[in-house]
């Protein structure tokens, strides 16, 4: 019996956990899909998003031997960057908005100086980790890697030319709102999920 790939497996427990929707999503970017992952209904079931963060700290673990820290952007993402740095035995830390700017949250002591792998949750155009590396430059952090539970451009989007690693890769498209061929269609338009980044 084949194993399924990693690609399947993930896309499985996105599946059992009711995390893939189907309808008239406006994403965080700003732009218009068929198809939304709702990584909180994983994050909601922990036995399901801890098999997925497994595969992910395997990864990491495998492509970057030495680092310090797992820095990951609020709010989504911090339950999944905490729980990979957790079992790789590393430090956390997490940035979130304040005034429409990325910023580390305050407390984190050791951050300034420090080698880090950035975990985020889904990507589309790669806006909010392009906000994560500036806020970590500002800080002397070096960025050993990016990772990301599901790349919706398979692919296609890098950061700052620097590639993005993912656990599930596939072609997703994303419409800008006056190209969208739901809005044409008159389907209601289903804004899921939280962020404090303006359209």
């Amino acid at each position: 019996m084949t194993q399924p790939t990693e690609n399947e497996t993930v896309l499985d427990l996105f599946k059992q956990s009711d995390a893939l929707l189907q309808g008239h999503f406006k994403l965080t970017s700003g732009k218009h899909s068929e198809w939304y992952f709702e990584k909180i209904r994983l994050i909601e079931k922990p036995a399901s998003l801890e098999k997925i963060v497994d595969l992910l700290a395997a990864k990491i673990r495998r492509e970057v031997p030495d680092f310090d820290y797992v820095v990951s952007p609020a709010y989504g993402a911090i339950a999944i960057g905490f729980l990979v740095a957790l079992k790789l035995g590393k430090r956390f830390a997490f940035t979130q908005r304040a005034d429409e700017k990325m910023t580390v949250r305050s407390g984190f002591s050791g951050l300034g100086g420090s080698r880090a792998v950035v975990v985020e949750d889904i990507l589309t155009t790669g806006g909010s980790i392009q906000e994560v590396l500036a806020c970590l430059k500002e800080r002397q952090v070096s960025v050993a890697g990016i990772y990301v539970l599901v790349d919706r451009s398979a692919g296609a989007v890098a950061v700052e030319g620097r590639p993005v690693a993912s656990l599930l890769a596939l072609k997703v498209e994303a419409f800008e709102p006056e190209a969208c061929p739901f809005c044409a269609k008159g389907i209601p338009l289903t804004k899921p999920g939280a962020s404090d980044k303006k359209a």
